[in-house]
């Protein structure tokens, strides 16, 4: 045990490097005061035992770290993180909130004090630094006792599960490949023969080359200059040659190229490698050669059909119902062609949560289920009398709409200005989109992300404007609240426009 710099302490501070002194001057389970964890060997205590530790790495942290992964400022060692005390700080390699000592970058990069050198040590080809860190399998049991393990844990490098790779996990506290931690500082890579590719940070939050996909966290390969990234997964992963996918009638073949392009699937743009298929005379990104042919939305109550070229014979422009900002027919999209809505395939795909695939196209959708019954047809094809599921008496179809001006619809409470159906024998209307309600619908705005169901004749308070009512409203099965018909028409872009 040695006296040492005090490193900002008031008091001396001692080294230890024997885990049986650590224990004696310990008093129970103590924290670094630098980077937050508990501490081990070697390691500084103050010799006046106030309570005051660091780890060795910690208080021989430099104030700057010029750190080869990102050349282009240095990292500043600072006390607290450099925000408001309401916004969070996220470490740019592990993941996990800063909340003691961090290194900064003026760009906005952070990261623990131990992240920051652990990777300065990757970078350095220190690998003997990491010497003393355990080869783990992180696997853990699932709630079923007998099922099979299940691999729950990320690489901090690629961000790819760890699967069955072994990999560096020292007390628990990096999760990386043994494979990403031996990655080539510097390659060649066909997609940029410009310069060669370096390993970094993308701290200009760049999206990769090959896959389009924006990741913040983990490593890249990457030309500063050319503002050029690739994900070090997509560097190895080889591209296949032909690529056959149901949900398109013709392979895609593999076309490499240096310039840029504009996906004839989602009208994004791409660059490097892309698929052509020469039958459609098509070019796309790889993820999108397997683009769902038909998906159901939560923010449409039809299915949506995925179309690479639409032909709108009335030249009108499209906007999309979620983002608001036009569509370009010239480029792929989802459209439903009984409502004339459009989406974005990036908007319609955003959210995992918020579609389903379709699988069988002719197999009949529940949320379409009709609460009517048709008993006389005109000779347009329209049902001219029907009964509905929530009243007693026939109802007539009628396009008069001066002669009610005074009336209000009795499923969505708003004036009778459109096509309605009325009872001949009692005071009751129905506008004839109200009348196609879908029995069943799913919203994306609901919280529990459950199916909602249609009722009526229900004294409700309406979840979303407040109001009681006993008109028409959608109910939760799962939480029981229910929402009126103005606030889902209101929260539900396209859904006065449909006209089925």
């Amino acid at each position: 045990m040695e006296e040492s710099n005090n490193y900002g302490h008031q008091h001396p501070l001692l080294l230890i490097l024997n885990q049986d002194q650590l224990i004696h001057n310990q008093s129970g389970v103590t924290h670094c005061s630098r980077c937050g964890e508990e501490v081990s060997v070697p390691c500084f205590c103050c010799a006046e035992h106030c309570g005051f530790y660091l780890h060795k790495v910690c208080a021989e942290a430099t104030l700057e770290l010029n750190h080869p992964f990102h050349l282009g400022h240095p990292l500043v060692l600072m006390e607290n993180p450099p925000y408001s005390s309401h916004l969070r700080c996220v470490c740019d390699f592990c993941d996990k909130t800063c909340k003691k000592f961090i290194y900064h970058c003026s760009c906005g990069l952070d990261f623990h004090i131990k992240c920051a050198l652990f990777t300065f040590n990757i970078a350095e080809n220190n690998l003997k630094e990491l010497d003393h860190f355990a080869l783990q399998l992180p696997l853990i049991s699932t709630e079923n006792g007998d099922e099979e393990l299940e691999d729950v844990s990320k690489c901090f490098g690629c961000w790819e599960p760890l699967a069955n790779y072994a990999h560096f996990s020292p007390d628990c506290r990096f999760n990386l490949h043994e494979k990403c931690a031996k990655l080539p500082f510097k390659l060649n890579h066909k997609c940029h023969h410009k310069h060669p590719l370096t390993l970094q940070f993308n701290s200009e939050r760049l999206s990769c080359k090959i896959c389009q996909v924006t990741r913040r966290r983990g490593f890249v390969y990457g030309c500063s200059p050319c503002k050029f990234v690739v994900h070090i997964e997509c560097v190895s992963e080889s591209l296949d040659l032909v690529v056959e996918d149901k949900s398109h009638e013709h392979p895609f073949t593999l076309f490499t190229r240096r310039s840029s392009f504009i996906c004839d699937a989602c009208g994004t743009e791409g660059s490097c490698a892309s698929y052509i298929c020469c039958t459609c005379n098509i070019m796309v990104h790889k993820k999108c050669t397997s683009l769902p042919r038909i998906i159901k939305s939560k923010w449409h109550d039809h299915r949506l059909f995925h179309k690479y070229f639409l032909s709108i014979e009335d030249f009108r422009v499209l906007d999309c119902i979620m983002c608001n900002y036009e569509v370009s027919t010239d480029y792929g999209s989802y459209y439903c062609s009984e409502c004339g809505v459009i989406f974005h395939v990036k908007c319609a795909m955003k959210n995992r949560n918020s579609y389903e695939i379709v699988e069988n196209e002719d197999e009949e959708s529940a949320d379409v289920s009709s609460i009517t019954k048709v008993l006389e047809w005109n000779d347009a094809g329209e049902a001219t009398v029907i009964e509905h599921i929530t009243h007693i008496h026939h109802l007539t179809l009628s396009d008069r709409v001066g002669e009610y001006d005074n009336k209000c619809c009795d499923g969505c409470l708003l004036p009778i200005s459109d096509s309605f159906y009325y009872c001949t024998q009692c005071d009751f209307f129905l506008h004839k989109v109200c009348v196609e309600l879908p029995k069943v619908k799913q919203v994306w705005h609901h919280p529990c992300q459950a199916s909602l169901v249609l009722t009526s004749n229900e004294l409700f308070r309406c979840v979303a404007c407040g109001y009681w009512s006993k008109a028409f409203a959608y109910k939760c099965e799962e939480c029981k609240i229910r929402t009126c018909l103005r606030c889902i028409i209101a929260l539900t872009p396209g859904a006065h426009t449909c006209r089925t």
